[in-house]
């Protein structure tokens, strides 16, 4: 049995059946639920040309703002399998995250995800166009750090390279 506690909104993610996260993401905001699938685009080759396409950067994955005694609407929406939960608790994911997520979307900064990872200082952009950005340094070589946002309820990670000047420890 897992457990559900409080009645507030938080951010959950939800596991979706394969490719079907932007069609989650989409009937979830028909239903009025806030909900944000973060995408990448990418270059693929085709035998005769290349292409650009536009992928989610989490595979199976969408996130979606919900109080837990409303997840019956959620997990009826088509494509829903399930809330992300361990050890029969289900996992919110903190609002920071989120937003770090929304804001690398918004910029469109290169990114590419790359294995989860939780090392380093934590660290916010405190200036620039990716100003409130949460993560952890990663590397730093010169002037450049390597930023890391991390989801901890999917065991998942984001990278991109910011000016060391712009960080603060947060």
């Amino acid at each position: 049995m897992i457990t559900i506690t409080g009645d507030r909104e938080n951010w959950y993610v939800l596991y979706t059946k394969s490719r079907h996260e932007k069609f989650v993401e989409s009937e979830l905001l028909n239903q009025r639920i806030e909900a944000f699938t973060p995408k990448m685009i990418l270059r693929k080759r085709w035998s005769d040309r290349f292409k650009y396409i536009e992928e989610p950067l989490f595979s199976s994955y969408c996130f979606a703002k919900f109080s837990l005694w409303n997840k019956e609407k959620v997990l009826s929406q088509a494509g829903v399998v399930n809330v992300v939960s361990f050890n029969k608790q289900y996992v919110s994911v903190q609002e920071s995250v989120v937003k770090s997520l929304k804001i690398l979307m918004k910029n469109k900064i290169k990114i590419d995800p790359c294995p989860y990872f939780k090392v380093g200082s934590a660290v916010e952009i405190k200036k620039g166009p990716l100003k409130g950005l949460v993560g952890y340094v990663e590397e730093k070589r010169n002037r450049n750090a390597t930023l890391v946002v991390t989801v901890d309820a999917i065991l998942s990670s984001v990278r991109c390279v910011v000016d060391v000047d712009c960080v603060d420890l947060a």
